[in-house]
């Protein structure tokens, strides 16, 4: 059984791919297995996976109809042999420590269930920046929900444990923001997280990736913290975090409907970045 199990969702993900998969290979920690997800593409995603994994035992592929990246990741997940589980999107990074570091992380936290790292956001131009998305709980080494609701961590990479993904039900199939519920929810439910404050990761920005539509991905976490409320699991103190999250999720929503696509282009062309 390898220690690690990396789950790679690719839709369409051609241009990407192999360089993904390049720095997986580059790991300096060799115990993993990497399981690709091929959701439906339409380009030639299957054969460059099947490429990549007839140069090493370690990669497998799957195949399957369209579900979105929750469906990829649920059947990822039903595949995979290790216990320890990473999340990476196929035009993401791993930085070469990234394993190592993390399996050593792991085991000084034997309490924990959810581990993430610092990282990097990287441009169509190719220079690199520090990722901001954590800045409201830096200074701690653990998220708990208020944080999470407050401050998004840095999911590249992330690594979770199987019982997170069996107590939390697995990833919604239905929504946008798939990942963002699956974290609030494993917090909800008693997981306890810890953040690693060293850079291991890279998340490629461009302007046409999931994650650019900044108003739909707004929509999708008033969508996704209102399923969080439903769900019954909130104390007081985490019920209020919730609705001021909505409240200003909503308020984003407005200010970016009224200022249209020049705000959405200062946000990724002056910020560098979009925050949650």
């Amino acid at each position: 059984m390898p220690r690690f199990s990396i789950l790679i969702p690719a839709y369409n993900a051609e241009s990407t791919l192999a360089e993904t998969v390049a720095s997986v290979r580059a790991q300096t920690f060799s115990d993993w297995e990497l399981v690709i997800v091929d959701d439906g593409s339409t380009d030639g995603t299957r054969a460059l996976a099947e490429r990549l994994a007839a140069t090493d035992h370690r990669i497998r592929v799957i195949l399957q109809a369209n579900r979105g990246t929750g469906g990829a990741y649920n059947t990822a997940v039903r595949e995979a042999r290790a216990d320890l589980l990473v999340m990476l999107s196929a035009d993401d990074l791993l930085l070469p420590e990234h394993l190592a570091s993390i399996d050593r992380f792991i085991s000084a936290n034997p309490d924990a269930a959810v581990f993430t790292s610092d990282g990097y956001f990287e441009y169509e131009d190719g220079t690199r920046a520090p990722q901001d998305l954590n800045e409201g709980w830096r200074g701690s080494s653990e998220c708990g929900l208020v944080d999470l609701l407050e401050a998004c961590f840095f999911g590249i990479g992330a690594v979770f444990r199987r019982e997170v993904f069996d107590g939390v039900g697995g990833f919604r199939e239905d929504l946008y923001a798939e990942d963002y519920l699956f974290w609030l929810l494993a917090l909800a439910r008693g997981y306890r997280h810890r953040y690693l404050d060293v850079p291991l990761a890279v998340h490629r920005r461009s302007s046409v990736q999931k994650s650019a539509d900044a108003l739909r991905v707004r929509q999708a976490d008033v969508r996704t913290i209102q399923e969080l409320i439903a769900s019954g699991l909130l104390s007081a103190e985490e019920l209020e975090a919730a609705r001021r999250a909505v409240a200003r999720h909503e308020r984003n929503i407005r200010v970016r409907r009224l200022l249209g696509p020049r705000l959405s282009a200062w946000l990724i062309d002056g910020t560098r970045g979009l925050r949650r």
